[in-house]
């Protein structure tokens, strides 16, 4: 990805996006090589700035029973 200011959103959060019983979890590996850093977690989706490199996403799931919900991410560029 380009470096740039980013938020995350997902729709049909069953427990709201500041959850950890069900989430997004990610990290980026910059290109600079300064090492991987946690970009986005639930109670911080951003906005927030991030250098060029590669994101990589994590849905989780903490929680006991099923979970009949489709959360789909989405990356925002907001400049």
């Amino acid at each position: 990805m380009d470096a740039g200011t980013y938020t995350l959103d997902a729709s049909d959060w069953p427990y709201d996006s500041s959850s950890w019983l069900i989430g997004i979890q990610s990290t980026l590996t910059p290109d600079d090589g300064s090492g991987q850093t946690v970009a986005f977690e639930p109670r911080d989706y951003g906005p927030r700035p991030l250098k060029a490199g590669t994101l990589r996403l994590n849905i989780f799931v903490n929680t006991t029973g099923e979970v009949d919900k489709t959360l789909t991410p989405r990356l925002y560029k907001i400049d």
